[in-house]
């Protein structure tokens, strides 16, 4: 876990406004998340916890877990989603399924000062980039 700690800078995206859309975010509230640069913490809390920070400028939040484990959380577009992080291959994967049932998978992976994300949601791919600050 300890290649992920630190704050991350949002760099670029791709295919995002698709990776919403396929998430049932309404067309608004998607122009928004285009608009903003998201800054990402992720951090460890002691005793196996760990929280990642996301501060979307219009909206914080904190997701507090351990690996394995079932969270409840609240997302930044409102969803309310239970989710499970696991490390997998060098990824921090983030697994959340909504009241729905729709599940969307999020990897992290660290490549020299860059941590790259794909997001994925029925079978829409999106990927962004973030640099270490």
């Amino acid at each position: 876990m300890e290649v992920f700690y630190g704050t991350w800078a949002f760099v670029e995206s791709e295919n995002f406004d698709a990776y919403l859309k396929a998430l049932g975010i309404a067309a608004p509230l998607r122009k928004l998340a285009n608009l903003t640069s998201p800054t990402v913490t992720i951090s460890e809390n002691g005793e196996g916890e760990y929280s990642v920070k996301t501060d979307a400028v219009v909206r914080s939040v904190v997701v507090t877990f351990k690996l394995g484990e079932q969270v409840q959380e609240t997302t930044v577009d409102f969803r309310k989603v239970e989710s499970v992080f696991t490390i997998e291959d060098g990824y921090l994967v983030w697994t959340s399924t909504d009241k729905s049932g729709v599940t969307t998978v999020v990897k992290r992976k660290i490549v020299g000062d860059l941590m790259i994300v794909t997001m994925e949601v029925r079978g829409v791919e999106a990927t962004a980039k973030f640099k270490k600050v």
